[in-house]
Formats: structure tokens, sequence, C-alpha cells
């Protein structure tokens, strides 16, 4: 078979595909292509969320809560009541200080209870430890998601 054989072959079952299909007669013998406009739109969005991504990281924190002197529960409660008012304020991103557990009697636990608050929480985006000049180790930044 040579390729002016392979060739009708395979136009001979286009044209059986083609009526055999149910598809409108504009859409027959067509191949779909992925649209270009909407694979640049995607990229373009992305690129957009990455800039946003990026003005939120390098922002300061416009809020922030101290949890020094609480318990773990009552630092969970805590940072769930303080995501909530930052969302209601419409702030972007805060910041948590849990302190370093230097002076606790015992291992440190508010750490562990502020990122247990932050990634339970619906309104809790992305979060890190803060810079040190804003505490360092021993407090998170979290950027606060939008409410649909």
């Amino acid at each position: 078979m040579d390729f002016g054989d392979v060739l009708e072959e395979w136009e001979r079952s286009e044209r059986e595909d083609n009526e055999s299909s149910n598809a409108p007669a504009a859409k027959k013998g067509r191949r779909d292509s992925p649209d270009k406009d909407a694979e640049s739109d995607i990229a373009l969005n992305a690129a957009q969320k990455g800039l946003e991504s990026r003005r939120l990281a390098d922002a300061k924190p416009q809020a922030f809560l101290d949890l020094h002197g609480l318990t773990g529960e009552e630092a969970e409660a805590a940072i769930a009541a303080f995501i909530e008012e930052a969302s209601r304020r419409g702030l972007e991103k805060v910041l948590v200080i849990h302190g370093k557990g230097l002076h606790s009697s015992g291992a440190p636990v508010l750490k562990k209870a502020a990122r247990r608050a932050l990634e339970a929480h619906p309104l809790a985006g992305r979060f890190g430890e803060a810079v040190r000049t804003e505490g360092g180790s021993g407090a998170l930044w979290v950027i606060i998601k939008r409410r649909r």
C-alpha cells in the first residue's frame, strides 16, 4: 500500500464517520483544535495570579494577633475569630504572633496550635514564617482568602 492508498483509505474512513455521526453539518469533517485564545487567557490568568501572590507576599500585615499567655485551645479559638474579623474587614494579610516558646513550662504549644488553626480555617490561605523584623520564627503571616 503506497501513500496515495493510505490517504484514500483515511478519507473514506472520515466520510463514513461523518455520515454516521449526529454532528451538525457545519462540524462534519472538521477536526477540533485547541482554542488558542482560551489557552492564552489561562496563561494570562496564571501570570496575574502570580503577580498578585508576589504582591501579597511582599505586603506588610494589616493587623496582628498576639497569642502570648493563651493555652492551645484558647489560641485556636482566637485565631478563628481573628481570621473571620479580618475577612469581614476586607484585609488581605495578617500576622499571628505565637512566640518561640522560650518561656513555656514544658514544650512550646502555641506554634503548633496556630498552624493547626490556620490549616483548618477555610478563609486562611497561604501562610508562612514571618520575616525577622516581624517576629521571625515566633510569628506567622497569613493571606486571607476572599469570600465567594
